[in-house]
């Protein structure tokens, strides 16, 4: 039985992904940072998983060593601090986190001969803001934020990995990933919420910003595909080719809610650096895995709001 480490359980992505995964055929380790979002009690009777507690802002040798012991033969790295706004207050701790704690692990990549795949799951961020459609061999990057530039930084060392090393890497990058268990600061949730408490929700700047919207069992499905058909030195993408506004959004969510927007919506202050459009072509990552979105965006958000409906009191 084929061994899969995933680096980030604890995060919103991770957590669904590991729910998705458990009930296949694999040893599962799972590391976390905080237990917030993670669903454990859903889980935590199977047999074939085991988690482990890891800060991968301190001591950047833990992950080598974790990974020379474990010998995965699948990793799948989640563990990023994505609080795009808030990199601006700490850049030092975003690249700790998000980019140092990985040096060491990727320039030695090749001596694990037990490890098969790497699948990095990288963000479209590390292009800023898009008018065209940017496809998975676009090298045009133009970070806005310090999260992104760590971003990036992790993508160009896996990229000089994967040309002067044995190929190990492979990097996903997804439109905006939503769905059941996604936490109330991201646009979803925080609507669905505002709107059942009957609170303002401050919609940055006016909402005109687009955006492509995954839902989560496409999202598990797009990454099980790379688990089955990817090919390391890959990068590949994953988009619904739906671009939607901020505000269509909320305003989608309002009309399934029977709830005004003018009530709801409150316009606040653009964010430092936020990019205007991501525009993710995925040609071929459809045609090299055969995957396509089946959930369309009114059908995720029916499926989310019922959820938050059942857990907010």
């Amino acid at each position: 039985m084929k061994k899969i480490l995933i680096l980030g359980t604890s995060s919103f992505a991770g957590s669904s992904f590991l729910n998705y995964i458990i009930n296949k055929n694999y040893i599962v380790f799972g590391t976390y940072f905080s237990k917030k979002y993670l669903f454990i009690d859903k889980i935590k009777n199977k047999k074939n998983i085991k988690f482990i507690k890891l800060d991968l802002s301190k001591n950047f040798d833990k992950l080598y060593k974790l990974v020379e012991r474990i010998k995965p033969n699948i990793i799948i790295d989640f563990a990023s601090i994505c609080l795009v706004n808030e990199s601006w207050k700490n850049p030092q701790y975003y690249f700790n986190v998000n980019f140092n704690s990985r040096i060491k692990l990727f320039n030695n990549s090749d001596k694990f001969s037990f490890l098969d795949k790497y699948i990095y799951i990288s963000t479209p961020e590390i292009f800023g803001s898009s008018s065209k459609k940017i496809s998975e061999l676009n090298s045009c990057y133009n970070p806005s934020t310090p999260y992104a530039a760590s971003k990036l930084a992790a993508e160009l060392l896996i990229n000089l990995c994967n040309k002067n090393l044995k190929k190990k890497f492979i990097i996903a990058r997804f439109s905006n990933f939503y769905g059941r268990g996604q936490p109330f600061h991201r646009l979803i949730p925080k609507t669905i919420k505002c709107i059942i408490k009957k609170k303002k929700f401050p919609l940055h700047g006016k909402g005109m910003s687009k955006r492509d919207y995954i839902f989560d069992e496409d999202f598990n499905l797009a990454l099980f595909k790379l688990i089955k058909l990817g090919k390391v030195g890959n990068k590949y993408h994953f988009s619904t080719n739906k671009f939607y506004s901020v505000y269509e959004v909320v305003e989608k969510i309002c009309g399934l809610m029977n709830y005004s927007s003018r009530k709801l919506i409150k316009f606040s202050q653009d964010r430092i650096g936020k990019d205007k459009n991501y525009f993710l072509s995925n040609f071929a990552t459809t045609k090299s895995l055969g995957w396509k979105p089946k959930i369309k965006l009114l059908q995720g958000l029916k499926k989310t709001i019922k959820y938050y409906e059942q857990i907010i009191n």
